[in-house]
């Protein structure tokens, strides 16, 4: 998804946790909603972002061509939660419920 003028990452982000929930790899290299060294982000800045990311898409493995650590999935954790998509279980068998 490098260079591809995206704007709102948590719009992009939703879409994307929505759609492809099992995404292991992702890169949004030289779009406005990724801060780097090269559009005039700050380290923090793209710190926060890849937590953000990581948080929203837990199965990422890699972000911006680089692996996805131990240490920023919790840092992930500890700033954004774990937004997961939790699918609704069928129930097997209504009637059967204790009353």
């Amino acid at each position: 998804m490098n260079h591809n003028k995206i704007k709102n990452l948590s719009v992009f982000i939703a879409t994307l946790s929505k759609n492809c929930p099992r995404l292991r790899y992702l890169s949004l290299m030289n779009n406005e909603a990724a801060p780097s060294y090269f559009n005039g982000g700050t380290l923090q800045q793209y710190n926060e972002f890849r937590y953000f990311v990581i948080s929203s898409l837990p199965r990422l493995e890699h972000l911006d061509f680089q692996p996805v650590t131990p240490e920023e999935r919790i840092e992930a954790e500890k700033a954004y939660g774990l937004y997961v998509v939790r699918r609704r279980k069928k129930k097997e068998n209504p009637s059967s419920v204790d009353e």
